[in-house]
């Protein structure tokens, strides 16, 4: 889904997607399968050619623990504030790095992210803005609560201690 980004006014506009909407179902399924999920979205320009997006994503995922293997539903609730820009051309001889979608500043929680041919893909930034919220090893909330146990890793947990049998030198009195 393309949101042509020349014509929105200068007040902004407004996007609602849902399950029943269904605008993003084939693009989210692979995601939240059928879960129900519920997107608000306000892009404003904030020049001719930046534009602010900011808005909240919330959904479910079915997932598996990483730790005791269980199926469950990881909820998904995440803000966005992004700041859209030109995507920059980047030339044959080019030397610089960059980074291709999106680039994040922790400070205030504001990214940016490139658009093409003055649109939007919503559905592909969107994909990416819930897969992002997933974790690497999704754990229930039972072995979450485990996992909140403090547990100091020692690399000598089992071994067993020795006597230093320079100790048994410390008993001994010469006249």
């Amino acid at each position: 889904m393309k949101i042509k980004l020349n014509e929105i006014s200068e007040i902004g506009l407004d996007y609602w997607y849902n399950r029943q909407t269904a605008e993003l179902n084939p693009v989210l399924a692979d995601l939240i399968d059928d879960k129900p999920y519920d997107v608000r979205i306000h892009i404003k320009p904030m020049n001719t050619k930046d534009y602010m997006l900011t808005g909240q994503v919330t959904t479910s995922a079915n997932e598996q623990c990483s730790r005791c293997g269980d199926h469950f539903d990881l909820a998904i609730s995440s803000k966005l504030n992004e700041i859209l820009i030109p995507e920059r051309r980047n030339d044959r001889n080019d030397k610089y790095a960059r980074t291709p979608l999106s680039m994040k500043d922790e400070s205030d929680g504001v990214s940016v992210t490139e658009y093409t041919h003055e649109q939007l893909d919503l559905g592909e930034y969107l994909h990416e803005a819930i897969a992002i919220e997933i974790p690497f090893a999704p754990q229930c909330d039972k072995c979450q609560k485990k996992s909140d146990e403090v547990f100091i890793y020692d690399e000598k947990m089992g071994e067993e201690v020795k006597p230093n049998p320079f100790q048994a030198l410390k008993g001994i009195k010469l006249n």
